[in-house]
């Protein structure tokens, strides 16, 4: 019941207020605070399917532009932000101990991955071990 519930107020977010937030935004230039509110915030990196040609959309600008807004703002690509989000919350995981019953795999795909060797190869590029040995210690 509490997930419908969530999900429900998720759509009216977004339906409704999510808009709004995003063309004011848009009239004071502030991209940043919009790409933390719903790239970050509402870890919408979690979503495999969440592409920066989607995010570009929501805010109104191109692909190009985005790119360098990123570069700007963040000083890093829509992948690295995506990736280094993601891995960051499966470290989080692994250290729950409310998530030892769930295999790395399973870590994996919550985060956003969509099969083990991206999330293996992007945990090893940022931790620089790989997500079983990391758990083990």
């Amino acid at each position: 019941m509490n997930k419908n519930r969530e999900k429900m107020e998720r759509n009216i977010f977004y339906s409704f207020f999510l808009p709004t937030f995003v063309a004011e935004m848009q009239k004071q230039n502030n991209h940043k605070e919009l790409i933390d509110k719903i790239l970050i915030k509402e870890k919408r990196y979690c979503d495999p399917n969440f592409s920066a040609k989607q995010l570009a959309e929501m805010l109104g600008v191109t692909p190009y532009k985005l790119s360098k807004i990123l570069q700007t703002e963040f000083g890093k690509s829509y992948a690295d932000i995506v990736h280094s989000h993601r891995i960051e919350d499966a470290v989080r995981l692994f250290q729950d101990k409310r998530f030892d019953a769930y295999t790395v795999d399973d870590i994996g795909f919550m985060v956003g991955y969509r099969n083990r060797q991206s999330f293996f190869s992007a945990f090893k590029n940022f931790t620089r071990q790989t997500p079983k040995h990391f758990r083990k210690m």
